[in-house]
């Protein structure tokens, strides 16, 4: 039986995909330092952007995430996960290396071959996400083999968190999973607690109170003449404010989502936020490495170029792929096999 899709959860992928997007053409000029005169400006909308995303996007996903019941289950589980987002981890890694050979001494941080063999410890670029995220669904699905309660998880998962921020671990996925599962297991529990329709119904005060603290944060870390934005493997106390966005985020996004015309695009795009979140990072790089070649300066000429041909360039690429069967295995390699297994038993019959 097919499960009813949740709009605003689709709308919620589509609108932080966006954010992502927008994130990575401002970080992408900021550490090419090529606008040392926008600097400041540059790392401020990087700060931004990066106190929303990700978080947010851990959260949508852990929204759906349900405890494993046995060790057996767990086999077809860690199967599920791997294939799911395994094969378009591959495959963007590949990718990115090909890309960056290809574009040589053009491209900063450039991966080598010895770094394309290590992705099975060290991913390259945006798909340390993917790759977070498997660990994280195979050790919250072992944790709750045992623990059940959504209360006794997002203990656990807030006790690591603090170990994260206060005791961090040098060994990159324990630190990441340690982190990041928190606002995994958040989402997760704010759809168990009953907490969304809270959200929900108390939106005004909840917003404004979000994004009041939000505004005084960014006021504070301005004042201290920052020279980069919050870590994603260290952040300190300053990765206590990304569970404010984490609220805002599960309490507007119901509400955005009923305006008709602009709930139905970002829900569109929310179904296909993987492909843009693999797709868009390739795109942005190139265009801004052209324009630069074009020895083009104007920041917002960067700017513009870079969202728009990010975003429409991935959804046109996406178009594209919906039209080859084969290609749709790289991004939806469930969705392609079961849909085989179908034609195939279909043929026997």
């Amino acid at each position: 039986m097919k499960s009813k899709r949740i709009e605003w959860i689709d709308f919620g992928k589509g609108f932080t995909i966006l954010m992502v997007v927008l994130g990575h053409v401002v970080l992408g000029l900021f550490e090419s330092r090529k606008f040392e005169n926008s600097n400041t400006v540059l790392l401020f909308l990087t700060q931004v952007f990066y106190l929303f995303h990700i978080p947010v996007f851990y959260a949508l996903s852990g929204f759906f995430f349900k405890p494993v019941v046995d060790l057996k289950k767990f086999w077809n589980y860690f199967k599920q996960k791997t294939i799911i987002l395994g094969v378009p981890y591959l495959f963007y890694s590949v990718l990115q290396f090909i890309l960056q050979t290809i574009g040589g001494e053009s491209v900063r941080n450039a991966a080598s071959l010895a770094d394309l063999l290590q992705i099975y410890k060290t991913p390259l670029s945006v798909s340390w996400y993917l790759y977070v995220l498997w660990w994280i669904y195979l050790v919250v699905g072992l944790i709750s083999i045992k623990v059940k309660s959504y209360n006794q998880l997002f203990l656990i998962s807030l006790f690591a968190y603090i170990l994260s921020l206060f005791f961090p671990v040098n060994i990159y996925i324990i630190q990441k999973v340690l982190l990041w599962s928190f606002f995994f297991i958040f989402g997760y529990w704010l759809k168990k607690s009953g907490l969304t329709m809270f959200l929900q119904e108390q939106w005004k005060w909840i917003t404004s109170l979000s994004i009041g603290v939000i505004i005084m944060f960014l006021i504070f870390w301005q004042q201290l003449s920052p020279s980069f934005y919050i870590s994603y493997d260290t952040p300190g106390l300053w990765g206590l404010i990304f569970s404010v966005s984490v609220v805002l985020a599960f309490t507007c996004y119901p509400i955005l989502n009923n305006f008709k015309r602009f709930g139905t695009y970002f829900s569109k795009i929310g179904r296909n936020s993987l492909v843009i979140y693999l797709l868009h990072a390739p795109i942005v790089s190139i265009t801004r490495i052209i324009l630069l070649k074009l020895n083009i300066s104007n920041i917002y000429v960067h700017l513009i170029l870079g969202l728009l041909l990010g975003w429409y360039g991935s959804l046109f690429i996406l178009y594209l792929i919906k039209k080859v069967s084969y290609v749709d295995f790289v991004f939806y390699p469930m969705k392609y096999l079961k849909k085989k297994m179908n034609s195939n038993f279909e043929l026997m019959m």
